[in-house]
């Protein structure tokens, strides 16, 4: 009966792996309405789950036989807590510079980038001034003066008309907190727009 009982309490659900689950489901959604709205419903589990005890791993040895069990090598710890649990670490390094910012959606044309912040990366925002804008169905391209092209991520968010010459512009290019994209504002023109580095 103790045994039993023993077993039972072992293998209750752990809340952060429910949590990780919540926010791995997230990422699959195609959606950016959709997808946000799940990462904003996850992080309250997220938060949650953090001061949650973690679960007791249970295991049944004979005594005759005592098990030693080496500890496991600590991990340096991370740059963000997303980018932890989604293992985004290792997929691309760290940016150090300003040339290095956004670069890893370059090779895939702007499909996909990693604006999470990792291990290892001392840039987390960049300004430069605009030369060069264009307009291409729905989507615009920004050129700025450090030589970065920037091209925007989504057409759900809608920049509206640039009346000014391209050098009245300054853009400042953010991190992203969810998606794969990361946030440009430009001048004083309100809200920010999703983009890719391009060039």
């Amino acid at each position: 009966m103790g045994l039993f009982l023993l077993l039972a309490t072992g293998a209750q659900a752990d809340p952060r792996d429910d949590a990780l689950v919540a926010v791995l489901r997230c990422s699959g959604m195609s959606d950016t309405a959709q997808r946000l709205a799940c990462y904003d419903s996850a992080a309250v589990r997220v938060s949650g789950a953090l001061g949650a005890p973690v679960a007791p791993v249970i295991s049944v040895a004979p005594a005759a036989a005592p098990v030693a069990i080496a500890p496991s090598p600590r991990k340096p710890k991370s740059g963000g807590f997303f980018s932890r649990i989604l293992g985004l670490d290792n997929r691309r390094p760290p940016q150090t510079s300003v040339e290095q910012f956004g670069s890893e959606s370059i090779v895939n044309g702007g499909a996909s980038a990693i604006p999470f912040g990792i291990q290892g990366d001392t840039v987390n925002q960049i300004s430069a001034r605009l030369t060069d804008y264009e307009f291409a169905n729905g989507y615009v391209t920004v050129s700025l003066d450090n030589g970065q092209e920037w091209r925007q991520a989504s057409s759900d968010q809608p920049l509206g008309h640039l009346s000014k010459p391209a050098r009245s512009y300054v853009a400042v290019i953010r991190r992203g907190s969810s998606g794969d994209s990361y946030a440009m504002k430009l001048g004083n023109l309100a809200g920010t727009i999703s983009v890719r580095r391009i060039r």
